[in-house]
């Protein structure tokens, strides 16, 4: 005789592609690695004011410059 009450309890197991992570974590640093260094922030306190001068790939990430912080104007 059922009352109403019978509720299961199901516990879903939740794999994390893991590959994809690690894939993703390596293109975000290595994209803040090449922004960080064309803006030269990265190699300012070594090099100096030459450092700001070589922006080879700045107009190719402009947008993604501004995502990460990186100031450019």
């Amino acid at each position: 005789m059922s009352n109403g009450n019978n509720r299961q309890v199901i516990r879903a197991e939740i794999k994390y592609p893991i590959l994809a992570i690690v894939v993703l974590a390596a293109i975000f640093a290595f994209t803040s690695f090449a922004l960080g260094y064309d803006q030269g922030q990265l190699f300012s306190i070594v090099v100096g004011d030459r450092a700001y001068e070589e922006n080879f790939l700045h107009e190719l990430f402009h947008d993604t410059r501004h995502a990460l912080g990186f100031p450019c104007h």
